[in-house]
């Protein structure tokens, strides 16, 4: 039986629209004819991932990742493109035509699919069992928090009964491999067999972006065992990449801009069971570059709202710069008496948190205000402390603007009753901060020698590349950048193809990337309907297996030319190409020459007559 074919594909990707399906993944905004947002496949703090929704595409300038709707789910979620195909076509309610696929394919696609099927089976499971007898204690804890039967059913909240009960219910239903895969039974200690990985212990589901479940977290209410444990990474659930309750709460954060940061799990429901539902919370409270990024693709502004008086106060406090240091405006929410979330709604009501949300403190004045003393007067020993520890501070502060203003009113606090001391608190601030920068400075250098990245590897600190209009260009880039403009303008305007071939032959490019593309091209225009399902740049991405020039391709669609005169600009292409062609052919006839007359050989009466002609052409171009 064939493979899908060309026709299903086109029809796939043309009922899912790439700007609905990114946009559960990144915040974009509209500018003319495309979106923007920051890329989801390597940290940036300005907005480079262009998705194009006329040619159903998209391409990051910083990172170069390109492709169409079936690449963007491949990278994004770790599938195969069979597996994006078909999660394709479910979302756009199109039936699976009947179709071969290979072994590993199959053996793949089987695999991931009843390792979700399992997960949200359990998950339906438990939450069957808190509302049994068995799930009493679970029931009457969620209820006794304040949560309301509603919210526990929103978020699927469930009970785990005794150790071998959710093994016996899947059992039959699905191997125990998928099972042990999927984090919910392990092998018995004491014989052989499975148990479970939760029992007795009340379930919250964890789910993707798009609202799969992908593992649990389980709080113990009583006996041995650590109050809160999480599923164990699986190819479904990496932790570092998981924030619990983002599926609920990313438009929410999206239209307001805004994410709330807390830590458990209770902290998440009862702000969004009182309306306030742009709050998720990572599993752990040292932030994960991966979940900094995930945040700051939905929001610009974070409010944190954990306990600073922890013991891991120092391991939150970089997760907090890196989300600062991302571009995000960090916000620190402090709440009376060591409060949680959860405890503060529950005595204060909603309206008393937002307006704490309100009143919440920069990152940068909270790390002040721990930096300074605590004294109105403190002793030499002290303020020397307390320099030294500001300056560590406002060397991370990039602004330079903000970061003078700080020093002048850090210098005034400590200053107190004696303005006369401020200027040299300012000197000394100063100091201490420049070395620290100076050194900083030298760290973050990058290695030219290992300076290339892609989707996930993070921006290299250093200086701008100088633009390519500041670099001599030479004959050879010269006719390059002729071959991407005329591919171009082949591409917008398919009638220019016949004077091309006339004038270039039918192998008109000579960088192999613009040669694949022309090729493919060239097939697709052959075709009785080239613009079927999608466009040219979406059907000839189907058509390149060689990444580079999926990427050249997509490059060349996000940056559109502008011309009046396409025929002209064909024309001055197709003569830079020639004259590059021509300079080539002329070295190699003058090698060949060369060799004949050290060879003491007659040169080819045919090859003086070329090489010649090939001279007064070359000379009358340049008069």
């Amino acid at each position: 039986m064939a493979r899908f074919d060309q026709a299903f594909k086109d029809e796939v990707r043309a009922r899912n629209d790439i700007v609905e399906v990114i946009s559960a993944y990144v915040k974009l905004e509209r500018r003319g004819n495309r979106y923007v947002g920051l890329c989801p496949f390597h940290s940036e703090k300005t907005p480079s991932f262009h998705v194009v929704p006329d040619g159903q595409f998209y391409y990051c300038f910083g990172c170069k990742a390109s492709g169409d709707v079936f690449t963007f789910l491949m990278e994004r979620e770790h599938l195969t493109f069979y597996e994006a195909l078909v999660q394709l076509a479910q979302r756009a309610r199109i039936p699976l035509p009947q179709e071969e696929r290979t072994p590993e394919e199959e053996r793949a696609y089987r695999e991931r699919r009843d390792m979700y099927a399992a997960l949200d089976l359990a998950a339906r499971f438990y939450h069957h069992q808190l509302f049994t007898p068995a799930g009493k204690p679970g029931l009457d804890y969620l209820l006794g928090r304040g949560l309301t039967e509603e919210t526990i059913r929103r978020f699927r909240l469930g009970w785990a009964p005794g150790r071998g009960a959710l093994f016996r219910a899947l059992r039959d239903r699905f191997p125990p491999q998928i099972l042990q895969k999927a984090g919910l039974i392990v092998p018995r200690r004491d014989g052989p067999g499975f148990m479970d990985v939760f029992f007795e212990r009340v379930m919250f589901p964890i789910a993707d972006l798009s609202g799969r479940v992908i593992g649990f977290g389980g709080r113990i209410l009583g006996g041995e065992g650590a109050k809160y444990k999480n599923t164990a990474e699986t190819p479904l659930f990496v932790k570092r990449h998981v924030l619990f309750g983002l599926d609920q709460a990313k438009e929410a954060m999206r239209a307001r801009n805004q994410a709330i940061l807390v830590e458990g799990y209770m902290d998440v429901l009862m702000p969004h069971q009182a309306g306030i539902q742009n709050v998720v919370a990572p599993l752990g409270t040292a932030l994960t570059d991966e979940q900094v990024r995930i945040i700051r693709q939905q929001a610009q502004q974070v409010i944190v709202a954990f306990d600073m008086d922890t013991a891991g106060q120092l391991a939150t406090l970089r997760g907090l710069q890196k989300l600062y240091d991302s571009g995000c405006d960090v916000r620190v929410l402090q709440l009376p008496d060591g409060k949680d979330p959860d405890e503060f709604i529950r005595t204060h009501g909603a309206p008393a948190f937002v307006e704490r949300i309100e009143q919440a403190l920069p990152l940068i004045e909270f790390r002040l205000s721990l930096a300074l003393p605590a004294t109105r007067r403190p002793t030499p020993e002290e303020m020397a402390k307390a320099v030294e520890s500001v300056a560590q501070v406002l060397a991370d502060v990039r602004n330079e603007v903000v970061r003078e203003a700080y020093v002048d009113q850090v210098a005034d606090r400590l200053a107190g009753d004696n303005p006369l001391a401020k200027p040299d608190l300012k000197l000394a601030i100063d100091r201490q901060m420049n070395r620290l920068l100076r050194r900083g400075f030298q760290h973050n250098l990058p290695d030219s020698r290992n300076n290339r990245r892609g989707p996930g590897a993070p921006a290299s600190p250093g200086p701008t590349r100088p633009r390519p209009d500041q670099a001599p260009v030479t004959q050879a880039e010269g006719a390059r950048r002729a071959e991407r403009v005329l591919l171009y303008l082949l591409l917008e305007h398919p009638g220019l193809l016949r004077t091309v071939e006339a004038e270039l032959g039918e192998e008109p490019f000579s960088d192999p990337h613009h040669r694949q593309i022309y090729r493919a091209g060239r097939a697709l225009l052959a075709e009785a309907d080239p613009l079927a399902g999608g466009g040219v740049i979406a059907r000839l991405f189907d058509r390149l297996s060689d990444p580079e020039a999926r990427q050249v391709l997509t490059e060349m669609a996000v940056t559109p030319m502008l011309t009046s005169d396409p025929e002209k600009e064909a024309a001055d292409c197709i003569e830079k190409i020639r004259k590059h062609r021509d300079s080539r052919r002329l070295e190699d006839l003058e090698n060949q020459i060369k060799a004949a007359a050290a060879a003491s050989r007659r040169v080819d009466p045919a090859i003086w007559n070329e090489y010649m002609a090939l001279v007064r052409k070359l000379k009358s171009t340049r008069s």
